[in-house]
């Protein structure tokens, strides 16, 4: 089972099998990103981890930008090295972590203390790949995003359709200085 691809769906986070796509055009039967429209487009970066705390990291396959849009990791594609186990890139203290709390900050939204549970290790004991955490991060942050993208109090960045919408999401990594509270740095594509 050493390298088994795990669909992230039967562990309760990832999209459902059969989303209704409402007759909308699928571009990525093209092998077309999902985020083909982020290209060129500046961003912001959110909750930044300025102390450089461990993480696990996403880039994009490309190599063009950066992190990995939330429409991508969803469905784990987009993502360079989406098999490689995410304790390669976390210290040896860290290897033993099962869960942790995660925890979302967005600016004018932190009055919700919004938390959920974040898994780094399989049912079957096989530690999360790249690909898979960055499915669960999105899939998180999109039950975030439904929720709550109405209810921003003071100064903040407003989510919902007409503002930063789910799909001007990226995600950078995924980040904790202690091992137990873990949040995601994220950037939003800013429309032109």
């Amino acid at each position: 089972m050493v390298n088994e691809i795990i669909d992230p769906r039967e562990y309760a986070y990832g999209p459902q099998i059969n989303i209704p796509r409402r007759n909308a055009v699928d571009f990525t039967a093209g092998h077309i990103k999902s985020d083909y429209w982020h290209q060129g487009l500046a961003s912001e970066v959110v909750s930044r981890n300025h102390s450089q705390f461990p993480a696990v990291r996403f880039y994009p396959i490309d190599g063009i930008g950066s992190g990995v849009a939330f429409t991508e990791c969803e469905y784990t594609q987009g993502i360079a090295m989406p098999g490689q186990s995410i304790f390669t890139q976390l210290p040896s203290h860290l290897h033993g972590l099962k869960r942790g709390t995660f925890v979302i900050t967005w600016p004018g939204y932190q009055h919700l203390k919004w938390r959920d549970e974040i898994v780094f290790v399989h049912p079957n004991g096989m530690p999360l790949t790249v690909g898979h955490m960055a499915s669960q991060v999105a899939s998180l942050w999109r039950r975030f995003y439904q929720k709550h993208g109405k209810d921003m109090r003071g100064h903040g960045i407003q989510l919902g359709a007409n503002q930063i919408s789910f799909n001007h999401l990226r995600l950078l990594q995924v980040y904790s200085n202690d091992g137990r509270t873990w949040q995601a740095e994220v950037s939003y594509v800013m429309s032109q």
